[in-house]
């Protein structure tokens, strides 16, 4: 029985080795074009490019996430005039916002009141 534990330690430890070893892709590749086909290979071929391996990827874990596709999702389900119209007051609120913006804090209610009716009709058509 002592020698069957040694041996099922002896397994483990060597699958853990293998395991944690770092298993290398081959670090050059070329790309190679002939007769309008394009091949890989392992070795240099004439009028090849050395493809090397792809770096990290970078996120930016800091930036937001992008919630275009709520906005997308909820817009599909509308009629093609709805959409059309959703679109026009996407730039119209984008523009009020900027004048109101501009004008600081001399801002009047009057001012204001363009951008609450485009807002208003934004949510009516649920955009």
């Amino acid at each position: 029985m002592d020698g069957a534990r040694r041996g099922l330690a002896l397994l483990a430890a060597a699958t853990l080795w293998l395991a944690a070893s770092p298993l290398h892709a081959q670090d050059t590749a070329y790309k190679c074009s002939s007769r309008g086909g394009t091949t890989y290979a392992d070795r240099p071929c004439p009028g090849g490019r050395v493809l090397g391996p792809a770096g990290p990827r970078r996120i930016d874990k800091a930036r937001a996430v992008p919630q275009d596709r709520a906005r997308i999702a909820r817009r599909a389900a509308l009629s093609e005039a709805d959409r059309a119209e959703c679109k026009a007051l996407d730039a119209k609120l984008a523009g009020q916002k900027a004048e109101l913006k501009a004008k600081g804090d001399a801002v009047t209610l009057d001012d204001e009141m363009p951008m609450v009716f485009t807002q208003k009709r934004f949510r009516e058509l649920h955009c």
